[in-house]
């Protein structure tokens, strides 16, 4: 089992009249199995970070209601299995449930494993989520604001832990 020491998850949403960004970097727990080639990821939604305090507030309180889902979650299985014995650079992609907001969304998201000759690994890539897939309301009056799909990167240290 592989947990990550490091973990660095942002979105960027590229509306008509606004551009928004949050970035998490704390509090976020992510787990590898290799050998059943599983993926795990729990984010804080609290852990997210606006450069506005108020869009943070509207972020956790209006949209995301974080009180009530206090996380994001990704539990996959990788599609192909990854070479830990030979350093590289190695295209994944993992297929699992993506739950954002209660609402879960069967998911194919791809990335890039660079396996370190130290014994550690790195995964980071991107994707897109829609709100309205995961049932965030977002007022008419600011569709102008909040893009229909927001650009979500990851990247993620990870190193192996001990099976003690």
């Amino acid at each position: 089992m592989y947990r990550a020491d490091t973990l660095f998850i942002s979105f960027y949403s590229d509306a008509p009249l606004e551009k928004i960004s949050a970035e998490s970097r704390k509090g976020s727990y992510s787990v590898i199995h290799f050998g059943p080639d599983t993926v795990y990821v729990r984010v804080p939604i609290r852990s997210f970070e606006f450069p506005n305090k108020l869009m943070q507030e509207h972020f956790n309180e209006d949209y995301l209601e974080s009180d009530r889902y206090p996380y994001a979650y990704f539990r996959g299985k990788l599609v192909a299995p990854i070479p830990l014995n030979a350093p590289g650079e190695y295209a994944v992609s993992a297929e699992g449930d993506l739950i954002i907001h209660g609402q879960a969304q069967r998911r194919l998201l791809s990335g890039v494993f660079q396996v370190l000759p130290d014994g550690r690994v790195i995964l980071n890539g991107k994707f897109f989520v829609r709100p309205a897939d995961h049932r965030i309301s977002v007022p008419r009056m600011l569709w102008q604001k909040i893009a229909e799909e927001v650009e979500v990167r990851f990247y993620g240290q990870y190193r192996p832990e001990s099976t003690k």
